[in-house]
């Protein structure tokens, strides 16, 4: 208060530019701090693009925060200069029953009772709790847990429970500092185990089931999983749901309850290995010796398959002679590949190549083939045909 009354005696005597020069200060401080926030979102120098990379915001991203600071520094800021014009006015009891009511005594609506400077400063304290989680957060999971050596996917369970716990208590401190009774907890949770039984079983069933998936770990982040009629990449786990990314980059949120009550198909639970089956028919006749050969080379040429001695317990490239087919010889070529999500590509190269191989082999590949007897009807005789004619 002393420091206050030191800067209001630098003002001019006169209680109109008195005024005056608060406004104008009050003006400049605001616009610099806009131009601050905003060159803050968009990273226009080189110290706010730092600023952002430390903090582990996404190029072109906003933070959010900034907003609402921005908006609790508005709520402070205009009462302060309304009490300031108030004292070099004369009004210094108006003024001291203002600050008084804003961050001491409050205002009373019916049963209600409102501190409006509890609440600007529990707010203060629960985005700067929250941005400071947050930066930790994104430490923790880039840099601190990769230099210990942890793999990716749990860092991110680490990370992703990291900030749900310092969020919850970042809330909890804002609200102690706004003046919340957290007595009257009691009645909330009353309140909260009524709605559970009535309409909330499925969030808390997915939330229980993002925790298992977080420390069970069946599901990881860069997996392709099977879910259903869906099929696709875990791009991001949170607590309540999983996103997946088809092909076609799409993005489908599954609750996580779906991921552990259905069947799930996971192809990098284990490793990245997997296998692909190529069907392939060649003509009767054919030399079945030579198709074998023929396709055993091809997929040993391969870069991705593995071959006979690469990887302990993964056999090499086979060949399985399956049936005598009704207009061709058909066989399998079955092989593992390194990765399990380029099989598919894998797959056409290895029939770009047998198709290739065969026609420098001289081996055919048939078409469906089908014989059509055609059957005349006998003609009828002379005399029957004139009976026919009189009829």
């Amino acid at each position: 208060m002393e420091l206050v009354t030191s800067l209001m005696s630098l003002l001019p005597a006169q209680p109109a530019r008195a005024s005056a020069v608060i406004l104008v200060l009050a003006v400049v401080v605001v616009v610099f701090l806009h131009r601050l926030v905003s060159g803050l979102n968009t990273g226009r120098t080189f110290w706010q693009r730092r600023l952002r990379a430390r903090l582990g915001v996404a190029q072109g991203r906003v933070i959010g925060e900034l907003r609402w600071m921005l908006l609790s520094f508005h709520l402070l800021l205009w009462p302060g200069v309304t009490w300031a014009v108030l004292h070099v006015w004369g009004l210094h009891e108006t003024g001291s029953d203002l600050v008084a009511r804003l961050f001491s005594t409050g205002f009373a609506f019916g049963s209600v009772h409102l501190v409006p400077g509890k609440l600007l400063l529990g707010v203060v304290y629960f985005l700067v709790l929250f941005t400071f989680t947050r930066w930790l957060k994104n430490k923790i999971e880039y840099d601190w847990l990769p230099r210990a050596g942890v793999e990716a996917s749990t860092r991110e369970s680490v990370a992703t429970l990291f900030g749900y716990v310092t969020f919850a208590l970042a809330v909890v401190v804002g609200l102690s500092s706004a003046g919340f009774d957290f007595t009257k907890l009691a009645i909330v949770a009353g309140a909260l185990s009524v709605g559970i039984g009535f309409g909330l079983q499925n969030i808390v069933n997915n939330f229980v089931s993002g925790l298992i998936i977080l420390f069970e770990r069946p599901v990881r982040t860069g997996d392709y999983v099977f879910v259903g009629q869906t099929q696709g990449f875990v791009r991001r786990i949170r607590i309540r749901s999983t996103e997946i990314q088809t092909w076609d980059r799409e993005s489908v949120i599954v609750p996580n309850s779906d991921l552990l009550s259905s069947h799930l198909r996971n192809l990098n639970l284990r490793d990245n290995y997997g296998r692909v089956i190529v069907p392939v028919g060649v003509a009767y006749g054919s030399d079945t010796a030579r198709v074998k050969a023929v396709l055993l080379e091809v997929a040993n040429a391969h870069p991705l398959v593995i071959r006979d001695n690469q990887v302990e317990g993964i056999n090499g490239p086979g060949v399985l002679f399956v049936n005598f087919g009704a207009s061709s010889l058909d066989f399998e070529l079955r092989a593992y590949v390194r990765e399990v999500d380029k099989r598919m590509a894998v797959a056409s190269d290895l029939r770009f190549a047998i198709d290739t191989a065969f026609r420098a082999a001289g081996i055919q590949i048939p078409f469906p083939q089908q014989d059509v007897w055609l059957r005349s009807e006998p003609q009828a005789s002379p005399g029957a045909r004139a009976d026919s004619d009189k009829a």
